[in-house]
C-alpha cells in the first residue's frame, strides 16, 4: 500500500474532523427527541419522533463506518464471504417488504388517509433504500482504489479485494 502525500493525509484527516462532528451532532439530536418525547403525550407525534432518533442513530453508524474504513479497517475476503451471503437474504426480505407495502398502499383505509398514506410510503421508500444500499455493498470493496491504477478498470472486485489484502499482508510484514 503507498503512503499519502501530505495533502492526502490532511484531506483524510478532515473528513475524519467533519465525520467525527456529525456524529456529535446526532448525539445531541438524540437527546433533543428524547426531552420532547417525554413531554408530549401525543402518541402519533411520539411515533414520529422516535422514528426521527432512529435515523439520527443510523447516521451515527454511518458516519461511524465511514471513519472506521478511512483508519484501515478492511473486511477480509473470509469475512466478505459470509457477509455476502447474509447480505442476500437481507435483500430479499426488504423486496418482501416492498412490495408488502406496495400491497398497503391499495387499500382504501390507506388510501383514504393521507398521513396513513404518507408514513406507508416512507416505510416503503426506506425499504427500497435498503435494498439499494445492501444491493451496492455487495458489489462494493472496502479500501481507496489508486486512481492511477488502471488494471483495476479491468479487473472484478475479487480480484482487487485479494490484490488488496496481499498488499497489506506485504506492507504489515515491512512495519
Amino acid at each position: 500500500m503507498r503512503e499519502l502525500s501530505e495533502e492526502e493525509e490532511k484531506a483524510k484527516e478532515e473528513a475524519m474532523g467533519l465525520l467525527r462532528e456529525q456524529i456529535e451532532v446526532e448525539g445531541k439530536l438524540i437527546g433533543l427527541y428524547d426531552d420532547t418525547v417525554s413531554n408530549t403525550q401525543n402518541k402519533p407525534v411520539r411515533h414520529l419522533l422516535h422514528t426521527i432518533r432512529l435515523d439520527s442513530l443510523k447516521h451515527i453508524d454511518i458516519c461511524q463506518t465511514v471513519v472506521e474504513i478511512l483508519q484501515g479497517e478492511d473486511v477480509l475476503q473470509e469475512e466478505k464471504t459470509e457477509l455476502l451471503e447474509g447480505l442476500r437474504e437481507h435483500v430479499e426480505l426488504e423486496r418482501g417488504s416492498i412490495e408488502r407495502m406496495d400491497e398497503t398502499l391499495k387499500n382504501i383505509w390507506i388510501r383514504e388517509n393521507k398521513a396513513a398514506t404518507e408514513l406507508i410510503k416512507k416505510v416503503r421508500d426506506d425499504e427500497r433504500r435498503h435494498t439499494e444500499a445492501l444491493r451496492k455493498l455487495t458489489d462494493k470493496t472496502f479500501f481507496r482504489w489508486d486512481p492511477n491504477d488502471m488494471t483495476l478498470i479491468f479487473r472484478d472486485t475479487e480480484w482487487a479485494d485479494e490484490r488488496y489484502r496481499k498488499s497489506r499482508e506485504f506492507w504489515s510484514k515491512r512495519e
